[in-house]
């Protein structure tokens, strides 16, 4: 009987690939900010944005605290 591989992720390689996740939705929502029509979904895209840009720097100054990611 074979045995399932099991793979596994590093906590850094996770949380790099959450903080590149994170970076690629803003601009997807900055993209979307600035082509609505509708001020009240801007208002909403606005409020999203923000409050992913909150996570992803609460993502990013864990991984400075570990070393695990170098601003330049």
């Amino acid at each position: 009987m074979q045995q399932a591989a099991t793979a596994t992720i590093a906590d850094k390689d996770m949380m790099n690939d959450i903080l590149m996740t994170m970076k690629y939705l803003s601009g997807v929502y900055e993209t979307a900010i600035m082509e609505c029509t509708n001020e009240a979904v801007r208002n909403a895209l606005r409020q999203i944005q923000d409050e992913e840009q909150q996570n992803a720097k609460m993502i990013f100054d864990f991984m400075v605290q570990k070393g695990w990611y170098k601003p330049q």
